[in-house]
């Protein structure tokens, strides 16, 4: 009988046994597999919060910000730079605000824009400022300065007449003749001339 007893608890304990042994793999199981989705939950957490930080507030322009143009030009092919001198008006705009402004007549684009400088392109469709053009005006040589909407204004209109002129001649005239420098201007009016 003793040897039963015995056995009975030597069987017991080891049921016991491997009842907690089974318990305890599948809680230590349970708990990996718990840690295991708050570690992948916190790595989540912690990307967004890092995304958060690392988003920048929308960039201004302030009072120091530099206004720059790329003019281009594209019968010329010119590019000519000018800044913007009264930037009152812009401060405190962001890009989608500052790009609003522009007149639909040109085709801009925002090369660069943050607090320090912003750089737009305009694409002109005709030639640049710093074009004369000698042409005709009341029937005589007369010297055209091209304006920043691309128009010719009159800039001196001179004593030779185009009467006398060959058809060939006047038709150049009347259509204009393209000089890129006030020193080039003296070279096609003395072929007139002569």
């Amino acid at each position: 009988m003793k040897n039963s007893y015995k056995m009975f608890y030597l069987f017991l304990g080891l049921t016991l046994a491997v009842v907690l042994l089974i318990f305890s793999f599948l809680d230590n199981r349970l708990e990996n597999k718990n840690k295991d989705e708050n570690i992948a939950k916190n790595q989540s957490i912690n990307k967004e919060l890092s995304q958060e930080i690392n988003v920048k507030p929308q960039e201004k322009i302030n009072k120091n910000t530099i206004i720059e143009y790329e003019n281009y030009y594209t019968e010329c092919e010119h590019v000519v730079r000018s800044f913007e001198l009264d930037k009152k008006k812009y401060i405190d705009m962001g890009r989608d605000e500052f790009r609003n402004n522009f007149k639909i007549e040109f085709s801009t684009k925002i090369i660069r824009f943050d607090s320090e400088r912003v750089i737009v392109r305009i694409d002109k469709n005709f030639l640049c400022p710093n074009h004369y053009v000698v042409g005709e005006y009341e029937g005589y040589v007369s010297i055209y300065k091209i304006n920043d909407k691309g128009e010719r204004v009159l800039f001196k209109k001179l004593d030779q007449s185009i009467e006398f002129l060959s058809d060939f001649d006047k038709n150049k005239l009347k259509k204009g003749i393209i000089v890129d420098s006030i020193d080039d201007i003296g070279e096609i009016i003395e072929n007139f001339i002569s």
